[in-house]
């Protein structure tokens, strides 16, 4: 579990992303999302720093994660999703779904 000072720093270094991406599909590819992961490397993943700076644009703003129709594809999301609450995001601002239209990839989807 992270110290709250640590999510907080984390959480402005996500912030601290370039230009806001909205009603945008962002793609963490299976790749990327294969490196063991840490708070630190997850904060420098343009996508996910793009996905938080997006969702910042306003508190109607909603994160989707679609992730391929597979037992894999759950895992993956449900591990993003954990990790982007662990860092900061409100858990209600966020929703899952698989989508069998994508493949090796996690894509992650601003609604206004």
């Amino acid at each position: 579990m992270l110290m709250k000072p640590l999510r907080i720093l984390c959480l402005s270094l996500l912030l601290a992303a370039g230009p806001t991406v909205a009603q945008a599909v962002l793609v963490v590819d299976a790749e990327t999302w294969s490196t063991p992961r840490s708070a630190e490397y997850l904060i420098q993943l343009t996508p996910l720093r793009e996905a938080v700076a997006a969702l910042q644009g306003g508190e109607d703003r909603r994160l989707t994660i679609r992730h391929p129709a597979s037992e894999q594809g759950e895992f993956w999301a449900a591990e993003l999703r954990d990790w982007l609450v662990a860092l900061g995001v409100p858990s209600l601002r966020i929703h899952v779904e698989a989508d069998a239209s994508v493949h090796e990839q996690l894509d992650l989807v601003i609604h206004p």
